[in-house]
């Protein structure tokens, strides 16, 4: 499996993009039984992140609708290689994309009232991305070392789904 795709930004090349999608489909179809761990730490990541959402929404709902300047932008909308893994192992499907959109616009699933997507399942740029003014809000909130260290254990669980991945596909 060639795994150079995680640092390029692939959306912007549509068919490349999608033959990404039908090769990691592939993989999860014909392999799917020796990828079981990998499923396994996709569930605990999509667990993970749905514990940490509470603080993240109470959070974004105090700073973002008085921010001027819009973080959430296009280019953070499409799942990279890794979020591709995460979604397939979830058994889950890419949302309809309108590739047409610059990379600067507001983000195709930006509503008047957030996201409509569901955080457990939005591309990790979307999700691991914290503005300043965001973070310092955050910080300020009692529970925010909790929350930190929730949002370190999701993050080591991710790791861990991709080294398994990357280990046993390397073996196919």
């Amino acid at each position: 499996m060639d795994h150079h795709y995680a640092q390029e930004p692939i959306h912007h090349d549509q068919a490349k993009y999608k033959q990404l999608i039908h090769n990691i489909e592939a993989i999860f179809h014909e392999q799917g039984h020796k990828l079981h761990k990998v499923k396994e730490f996709a569930q605990r990541v999509k667990e993970g992140i749905e514990k940490i959402s509470p603080f993240i929404q109470q959070s974004t709902e105090a700073v973002c609708p008085n921010c001027a300047d819009v973080c959430c932008i296009n280019k953070h909308a499409y799942y990279n290689y890794e979020d591709l893994i995460y979604i397939h192992a979830l058994d889950l499907k890419t949302p309809d994309y309108d590739f047409e959109k610059k990379d600067s616009t507001p983000c195709q699933f930006l509503s008047g009232k957030g996201c409509v997507m569901n955080r457990s399942v939005r591309p990790s740029g979307c999700n691991w991305y914290v503005c300043s003014p965001l973070f310092d809000h955050m910080e300020a909130i009692l529970e925010y070392g909790k929350f930190d260290d929730d949002l370190r254990d999701v993050a080591e669980l991710w790791l861990e789904m991709i080294e398994e991945f990357h280990r046993v596909t390397k073996e196919m």
